[in-house]
């Protein structure tokens, strides 16, 4: 036995149940591991990272604001779920020992003062950090590992960048139709069921629309237009409440059908959705926002009684809002083209606001140079 064997043997190891799999020429294990065994082995310091030129950086700085984030979903939710983890360590740091001669299940020994470099998921350790810190508990749940026997700084910038390089975010539409904890998530899919306009009209995939769609607004822009009219619900609110939330944006959207133009044509079927946006304002996402800012505007003024507030709109019929009108122009308006930031969004809110009554002067001009 060399002395150098004789070492290795002496180094502290975990040994854990694995499987032992190949992509392309990439070798690789996977084994469950518990929080508290991930979050020791896998250790690495921020502030060291920071220090290094990208250059010489294995992954990405860390983004300090997520960690929070991750571990308050963990604590907050016993049906969490965690994707897999990613990492690699030196090859001769790493034995596997199949049950039977040839076999892909079998027992794997990391050693626990090895360098790791987490490839994918280190917001995901910090996170779980995080949550044990609170909850020493969770210490026993478990979470999948990718253990690449490859070492070496190139070839972990490499890891790094195949791993993401298919990796594609999901648009925010899908991640409002996906996910149903968030209240005013299911808030918009009721209004998307219960609003006769809404009904077959909301692309539920893109976040902004082609001039020719049929549809008449995105999932995410009537998402965000809720957003206004109700601010964003607590998660935990008590399920009453969001009934009732859900009840006046139903209320909100179908009285709002027959006041602004042309959305009744369009509900009947007498304007396509298409045709519309070359001629009217209020067919853009930017017009449902500020509908909705004002909507709030309107609930605020009464306190929230649904019968007063919801009256209270009956202005919006006063609007002139095709693109001709000259009162769009320099709000959300420069000649013939819409322009959606964030100032004009405001401005289009606050001349909707000053056409109900609700705000004392009309918004000044604030499209410049400076917003395109």
């Amino acid at each position: 036995m060399t002395s150098a064997s004789f070492s290795n043997r002496l180094r502290p190891t975990f040994q854990v149940p694995a499987t032992r799999g190949r992509m392309g020429t990439t070798n690789y294990y996977t084994a469950t591991l518990p929080f508290g065994a991930v979050t020791k082995l896998f250790t690495f310091d921020p502030d060291k990272m920071l220090e290094l030129t990208p250059e010489n950086r294995s992954q990405r700085t860390l983004i300090a604001k997520r960690v929070p984030e991750i571990a308050a979903y963990v604590l907050d939710h016993e049906d969490y779920i965690f994707s897999s983890i990613t990492v690699s360590v030196d090859s001769d740091e790493v034995e596997f020992h199949p049950v039977e001669m040839g076999a892909d299940i079998g027992n794997l020994v990391l050693p626990l003062e090895a360098k790791y470099v987490i490839n994918d998921g280190q917001h995901r350790v910090a996170g779980i950090s995080e949550a044990l810190r609170q909850d020493p508990k969770l210490a026993e749940d478990t979470i999948s590992v990718v253990v690449l026997p490859d070492g070496g700084l190139e070839r972990s910038q490499q890891i790094f960048s195949d791993l993401n390089r298919t990796v594609r975010k999901t648009s925010k539409s899908l991640d409002i139709l996906f996910d149903h904890r968030l209240p005013i998530n299911r808030i918009t899919m009721e209004c998307l069921e219960e609003v006769p306009l809404f009904e077959g009209r909301i692309d539920l995939e893109r976040v902004s629309l082609s001039v020719r769609s049929p549809k008449f607004a995105t999932l995410s822009g009537l998402q965000q237009a809720n957003i206004q009219l109700l601010g964003n619900p607590a998660e935990k609110l008590p399920v009453a409440q969001i009934d009732e939330l859900t009840r006046q944006a139903i209320a909100f959207w179908t009285r709002l059908t027959d006041l602004v133009t042309p959305w009744r044509s369009i509900l009947d079927g007498d304007v396509k959705a298409q045709d519309a946006r070359q001629l009217y304002v209020s067919s853009y996402a930017l017009s449902l926002w500020a509908l909705g800012f004002a909507g709030a505007g309107a609930r605020a003024a009464h306190n929230g009684s649904n019968g007063h507030w919801i009256g209270s709109l009956d202005g919006l019929a006063d609007i002139d809002w095709r693109k001709t009108n000259p009162d769009w122009q320099g709000i959300c308006m420069a000649d013939k083209e819409i322009v959606t930031r964030a100032p004009t969004r405001r401005a289009t809110a606050t001349y909707i606001m000053w056409k109900l009554g609700l705000e004392a002067e009309r918004p000044p001009t604030v499209i410049s140079d400076r917003l395109f």
